[in-house]
């Protein structure tokens, strides 16, 4: 990868305006004059439609999700690999990727099917990845953790469920399984397991939260270079 792009991938709990602050953050800095890549997880791949078509399916459990969607993300990073060789961009944006997989399918484990799980098996389970994936996957050099309160968060789910009847947002509605999530996400910034920004995306404050991350996003790139 170009030493030049600083990879960021956007993580965090369903509902919490992610998309919307990436989309927020890249307008801003593209009126700076800096190139950004985005890249949304699972793609419009053959792995990408089969995971969300039966990695969501009522019945299947945690684990099988887990790995769908960890495939996806191995499949799709050819794809990601060859947007940042083509487009060369100072930022590349990548909403959820291989650590998503790993948080859900644990978060899911230890919520629906009782298992004795923790932040260090989604440590464990992330250097395994990324050590066995080293030449596949691109590796992150910042995390951006977004989170919104529960209320708001169950409230813009409900909003997207009566509109879209899609069969993953019973994952959205869980708020136990959606605040295993916000915990893991949370011990592993804490942890320093990964480097991570946490945004709290509160109601009418998408812009000014776009306009603090933009500028912490390009400081961070600059003392990289």
């Amino acid at each position: 990868m170009s030493k030049e792009t600083l990879i960021v991938v956007w993580e965090g709990t369903d509902g919490s305006g992610k998309t919307s602050l990436i989309w927020a953050v890249k307008d801003l800095l593209l009126k700076k004059g800096y190139r950004v890549g985005t890249y949304k997880t699972p793609g419009d791949t053959r792995t990408g439609r089969f995971a969300l078509e039966y990695g969501n399916m009522q019945g299947i459990d945690g684990f099988t999700r887990m790995l769908l969607f960890a495939a996806n993300t191995a499949d799709d990073s050819k794809l990601i690999r060859a947007q940042i060789d083509n487009l060369r961009p100072h930022f590349e944006f990548i909403d959820r990727y291989y650590l998503c997989s790993i948080v859900y399918g644990v978060a899911i484990l230890k919520t629906k099917h009782k298992k004795t799980v923790g932040v260090e098996d989604v440590e464990t389970l992330l250097k395994l990845f990324e050590r066995l994936g080293q030449d596949i996957f691109v590796r992150p050099d910042v995390y951006v953790l977004v989170d919104v309160e529960e209320e708001v968060r169950l409230r813009r789910a409900i909003s997207k469920h009566s509109k879209t009847h899609s069969a993953d947002l019973s994952y959205e509605l869980d708020s136990r399984l959606q605040e295993e999530v916000r915990e893991i996400y949370k011990l592993l910034m804490e942890r320093e397991i990964i480097k991570a920004i946490w945004v709290n995306n509160v109601e009418n404050k998408l812009k000014e939260n776009a306009i603090i991350l933009a500028d912490k996003l390009v400081e961070l790139r600059r003392s990289m270079l």
